[in-house]
């Protein structure tokens, strides 16, 4: 069972000040931080201690964060794995999502938005919640049923269509995690999608929960 309030978190980040801030913030929040600057002492660390949660670098040297989650991703499939980047491309976070990522955190770090973050998918890693009309078993790769529950049931208490920014600001996930999920709902059919053209530039996708 995950512990929300003393959880255990493993911080992976080439950067020893980045490091320091990270288990900074976590002791504050009453959370015991580990901290790994490579790619072997992250897994090392793992085989040893029970981890509640990992915040994870894109960019080291050597073994970078992408090829890191995948070996995590080996033997634990559920572990809430948080990336760091200042990366903020869709494709980026596709790669990422598709190997199994939970959710993004943009550096320079916001402190209040990476604690309520954290704090966020600790609850629900240990909640009983379940998707409605998807077994876990079909869930493909990078959809966690918990993450899509929590989505799921926002926009079925939503009288109206929303935008995909507005979705990640009730929810507490990343946009780019926001529009993964939102694709992967309609796919399925279980939105309505539509465009909204009201200023001259790209147009604002918004969906509905298909009622």
């Amino acid at each position: 069972m995950v512990r929300v309030e003393t959880a255990v978190l493993l911080a992976v980040d080439d950067d020893a000040d980045i490091l320091y801030m990270l288990r900074a913030i976590g002791e504050t929040a009453g959370w015991t931080v580990l901290t790994a600057q490579d790619a072997e002492s992250a897994m090392s660390i793992l085989a040893s201690r029970a981890v509640d949660l990992i915040l994870l670098d894109y960019h080291m040297p050597g073994t970078d964060g992408l090829t890191l989650l995948r070996r995590i991703r080996e033997d634990r499939p559920h572990l809430p794995v948080l990336v760091l980047t200042v990366d903020e491309r869709q494709e980026v976070a596709d790669t990422f999502l598709a190997e199994g990522a939970t959710d993004f955190a943009l550096k320079p770090v916001r402190v209040p938005d990476l604690v309520a973050r954290i704090r966020l998918h600790l609850r629900l890693a240990a909640s009983t919640a379940v998707t409605q009309g998807w077994d876990e078993g079909e869930l493909p790769k990078g959809i966690h049923p918990a993450t899509l529950a929590e989505l799921v049931a926002v926009l079925k208490r939503s009288p109206t269509y929303r935008t995909l920014r507005e979705l990640a600001d009730e929810v507490g996930f990343a946009y780019q995690t926001v529009w993964r999920y939102v694709n992967f709902l309609e796919e399925h059919g279980a939105v309505t999608v539509r465009s909204d053209y009201g200023s001259i530039g790209r147009p604002t996708k918004m969906v509905a929960w298909k009622r």
